[in-house]
């Protein structure tokens, strides 16, 4: 693995970083984790929210039936075993004993029972109480869209639907240890769904008792708790604090006693002095600082790279259904967009390492995807999914896409073919950013020098535009640009997952030959083959390997990178946390270990080349 480092260590420095790595604080002392936040929760109710700060709470107070451990291995939690039926529609659960629900201050409430899930899949198929997750649940399970339409508020003069009896949804109790769903057809990925929130139980007598008052942000006493921790202290704007349950079933997994986050509104201008001052053990550092702090020999060894966990895929989105402004020639963006010609002189011409160094100034060239999946998403017998089948040479490009000779070769091409049909030059390229991501202005004005200059400004016109933070995605997914970074997370375990976005009915990502003369047919065939494909697991991702490769080698997107990379501190040892590229098993402290000083960044890839060879030595083990 190349590495790019800003300094080279001493060895007097490297047998201190040696020496310090033991883990913090002996078995008798308190492990605490203190950190400062600006941003604060609204809610408390995991059956509703969509935040990722919501989520993170979520994820350390309440369990699922299955979680992941630090190799990305699927693991028993609130369920100690599973079966599916023969024909793949059928999951039942055996939950554990000894699993409980207490209260903010550890007593005891109830057992967690199989009617726990049955509650909170009720609550949340039930359309008057808003859950933004309804769609992941009713998505999968035999039923469950009908009884959510049935429950749902009609649109003025419209009929409602039908309603109909919970008994017809797939998600029943056999008994209280025992939890089935049956789903709508078979679903190879299932079981990583089931670490979302929407599959997170609740005690129904709890949530009657409570009623409207579930999960209000007002207090630690308005859900109750199963997970790792509870939530010991709530005043917001002022302190959270999650200590250890101590009745928790797997108590032995959980190695920090306490995470205490302050409030503090400047919590990013004021946690580099903070951390400096031993008052906290960890802050997201910006690019700027992160090479200040690598260039100083006393600071240096603070620093290391934010972990990829594959979970959000970046690429260069075409608008392949243009909706903005006439001054910007819409139409004739719609004759450059449908030449494979253009799309390639623009997927050879970008330099894309020069425009990640916007986000990455010191290791950017580790950051590059050349697909849309990224790496380490799924491993199958050994092997990286993006190394498979029609997906393995696109792989092994490494950054070489950039080549300037083919970019100018395309161009030639794209010229002839387009003046034939009617463009004009120089083609305008609309490309938006948000001004909240401090990166993404820099990156924008890298790819309009770099393109224009290598492509020519007779032939492109890139035109920067900033959107604000507010209603930037819904402007997006408008259509109110030509060419933009884009990216996407996972939502489980499969390489569907990152299809959703070029599905051509999906008009949130303008990938459509609705509005533009392109045919599709040939990925869409692809596409369909692979999702019908749900026994042999090698011949599914052999065949979603090639739809993706037929995206890329057409030149439909430029894939990127991780959406954000950079750098951190942290006294975490982040190869000891849950490992999962999609919901929230990354978000939990259980099974994380403190060291008694921040990783540095040689330490860090040292960690990383070790996890890579046991992930991938337990993977082919399977």
């Amino acid at each position: 693995m190349k590495r790019n480092h800003l300094r080279a260590l001493s060895l007097a420095v490297s047998l201190l970083m040696l020496i310090g790595i033991a883990p913090m604080a002996g078995a008798a002392d308190e492990v605490v984790y203190r950190t400062l936040y600006s941003g604060e929760v609204t809610t408390l109710n995991y059956l509703v929210t969509s935040s990722t700060n919501e989520f993170g709470l979520a994820a350390n107070l309440i369990d699922t039936l299955v979680e992941y451990d630090n190799y990305g291995q699927i693991q028993p939690s609130l369920a100690e075993s599973w079966e599916v039926s023969a024909d793949g529609l059928t999951y039942t659960f055996h939950l554990r004993d000894g699993a409980t629900w207490v209260k903010a201050d550890g007593s005891y409430y109830a057992d967690v029972t199989a009617n726990d899930f049955v509650a909170a899949a009720k609550y949340i198929l039930n359309a008057q109480n808003a859950s933004s997750t309804a769609d992941i649940l009713y998505g999968v399970i035999a039923g469950a869209e009908d009884y959510y339409n049935g429950t749902a508020t009609p649109e003025e003069g419209k009929e409602p639907a039908p309603a109909t009896e919970w008994d017809t949804v797939g998600v029943k109790a056999l008994d209280d240890k025992t939890l089935e769903y049956t789903l709508i057809s078979p679903t190879p990925y299932f079981l990583s769904t089931t670490t979302y929130v929407c599959f997170m139980p609740v005690n129904e007598a709890f949530l009657t008792e409570i009623g409207d008052g579930f999960g209000l942000a007002t207090g630690n006493d308005t859900i109750l708790y199963n997970g790792a921790y509870v939530l010991a202290e709530f005043r917001p704007q002022e302190k959270t604090v999650l200590a250890k349950n101590q009745s928790y079933w797997d108590a032995d997994k959980v190695y920090i006693d306490k995470i205490d986050s302050t409030y503090n509104k400047e919590a990013g201008n004021v946690a580099p002095q903070y951390f400096l001052d031993g008052n906290i053990d960890g802050f997201g550092i910006d690019n700027a600082l992160a090479a200040d702090w690598l260039n100083d020999l006393e600071k240096a060894d603070y620093v290391r790279p934010v972990r990829q966990y594959g979970q959000y895929s970046a690429w260069y989105s075409f608008d392949f259904n243009p909706a903005f402004e006439e001054e910007y020639e819409p139409e004739n963006w719609k004759l450059a967009v449908a030449n494979e010609n253009f799309r390639k002189s623009i997927f050879y011409g970008l330099d894309r390492v020069k425009a990640m160094l916007n986000v990455d100034p010191v290791n950017a060239e580790e950051l590059i995807y050349n697909t849309i999946t990224p790496s380490n998403f799924k491993i199958f017998e050994g092997a990286d999914y993006v190394t498979l089948g029609d997906l393995k040479e696109i792989s092994a490009l490494g950054t070489d896409t950039f080549n300037e000779a083919l970019a100018l070769e395309y161009k030639e091409k794209a010229v002839a073919e387009l003046t034939e049909a009617g463009a004009t030059f120089p083609i305008k390229m609309k490309m938006m950013f948000n001004v909240s991501l401090s990166w993404w202005a820099d990156e924008c004005q890298t790819v309009e020098q770099q393109l224009e200059g290598l492509l020519g400004g007779d032939y492109i016109d890139i035109i920067i535009e900033s959107g604000a933070s507010s209603g930037f995605l819904a402007n997006r997914r408008q259509g109110n640009y030509a060419f933009m970074k884009v990216n996407w997370g996972a939502d489980y375990a499969d390489p569907e997952t990152y299809t959703d976005p070029f599905d051509p009915g999906n008009n949130s990502y303008r990938f459509t030959d609705e509005a533009v003369d392109i045919d599709l047919s040939e990925y869409k065939a692809l596409l369909e083959a692979a999702k019908a494909i749900t026994e042999d697991s090698e011949e599914r991702y052999l065949a979603f390997a090639k739809a993706e490769a037929y995206l890329i080698e057409h030149a439909y997107a430029i894939p990127m990178g991780p959406w954000s990379g950079g750098y951190t501190v942290s006294k975490l040892d982040t190869f000891t946390s849950q490992y999962a590229p999609f919901g929230i098993s990354q978000e939990r402290y259980k099974g994380q270990k403190m060291l008694d000083h921040p990783m540095s960044t040689d330490e860090y890839y040292d960690a990383y080349d070790a996890w890579l060879e046991a992930r991938e030595a337990l993977a082919a083990a399977e």
